[in-house]
């Protein structure tokens, strides 16, 4: 079985979690971890430029993160999602409530 690597780092003012490796019953606690760690405490940028795949249990993790970045006033954006884990955000039905942006270059100020 092929790991998850969630490593934070700063851009501006978010806090960005790159995301590497697949996201599924086995990995999601991972990524769970290191996004409650951060969403609704500072802005948040979640890059899954490197995710191989993705089940519903990375997308209910983000979804969360989102939820409690918007009750606290903070922002979430995903960053630059790979194919697969755009597909996966869009067959939910609520790809809009993922805020997206194509790089973290792309995050507003």
């Amino acid at each position: 079985m092929t790991g998850i690597s969630v490593e934070p780092s700063e851009r501006g003012k978010y806090t960005v979690l790159t995301v590497n490796g697949p996201i599924n019953s086995y990995t999601f606690t991972e990524l769970q971890e290191k996004t409650m760690k951060y969403a609704g405490k500072v802005d948040l940028a979640v890059d899954l430029s490197g995710v191989s795949s993705m089940t519903s249990a990375g997308i209910g993790v983000i979804l969360a993160a989102i939820e409690d970045a918007e009750a606290a006033g903070k922002r979430l954006f995903v960053v630059a999602p790979s194919e697969v884990s755009r597909l996966a955000i869009e067959s939910t039905g609520f790809g809009e409530r993922f805020p997206t942006v194509a790089s973290v270059k792309e995050l507003p100020a």
